[in-house]
């Protein structure tokens, strides 16, 4: 299986979140950096339906937003000793009115058919 992808930009404050989780938890996530302009994100719409960063692309699952992303890869690539970090993410974004669920069922949407 290809490593995870994530859709990013250098300067971006959000996206600079997803990269220290990488960090933190040591996942293979090989990094691409995008085009400032929106409008010339076609791969990142292609993978997402939506033209934002960051994203990740992780086998068949596409995570958007920097807490998703971050909750994601504590819970498949780190230990025990992100549960807390993974229980006060679940907190803060179920705050937001978008609940999500023990496994991260919620944070996760299929990657669109090719």
């Amino acid at each position: 299986m290809p490593p995870a992808r994530l859709y990013h930009r250098w300067k971006c404050p959000w996206c600079a979140a997803a990269r220290q989780a990488i960090e933190n938890v040591g996942a293979p996530v090989e990094l691409v950096e995008v085009p400032h302009p929106r409008d010339a994100r076609d791969e990142v719409e292609a993978v997402s339906g939506q033209r934002r960063v960051p994203v990740l692309v992780d086998g068949d699952v596409v995570v958007i937003d920097s807490r998703r992303i971050v909750r994601h890869l504590y819970a498949t690539y780190g230990d025990q000793a992100f549960a807390r970090s993974i229980g006060e993410l679940d907190d803060d974004i179920a705050m937001d009115g978008e609940a999500a669920g023990a496994d991260g069922a919620a944070c996760e949407m299929p990657r669109p058919e090719a």
